[in-house]
């Protein structure tokens, strides 16, 4: 009985853990844009140095050094097996009345951010993360 307890208390840390990721402030940065047409063919490459900054409710943009607009969260939906490493996270959210969704992804040992302004004929913006980790 003890064991199948011990068990348990093991899962429910792990699962807690996967979904507290969306708790915690966090910053991702990267240093080079990808840009893709709606249909996602490549259309470019910006080298720029872009932080974004995570909150329970917002995601604060840096371009180069200047500040460029708060995204207020709407929703987002957390899944991470090792925070900040592997995993999936989808934010949904508005900045300047547009619609956003930003997906960040590890996988293999890589995080990468996939922003999309919906209902837009804007390209599509993907990100290789140079850091992704938990902030105070």
């Amino acid at each position: 009985m003890k064991s199948v307890i011990i068990t348990l208390l093991i899962c429910l840390t792990g699962t807690l853990s996967s979904f507290a990721q969306c708790e915690e402030n966090a910053v991702l940065s990267t240093s080079k844009t990808n840009l893709a047409d709606p249909s996602g063919n490549p259309t470019g490459v910006k080298d720029e140095k872009t932080i974004l900054r995570f909150s329970k409710t917002a995601v604060l943009l840096n371009i180069d050094g200047v500040d460029r607009g708060e995204l207020k969260i709407v929703s987002q939906t957390c899944k991470w097996t090792t925070p900040f490493k592997e995993g999936k996270s989808v934010i949904n959210a508005i900045m300047n009345d547009s619609d956003y969704t930003l997906t960040i992804e590890g996988k293999d040992g890589k995080v990468s951010l996939h922003v999309v302004k919906n209902l837009s004929d804007d390209s599509i913006l993907t990100m290789t993360a140079d850091k992704f980790e938990k902030t105070n």
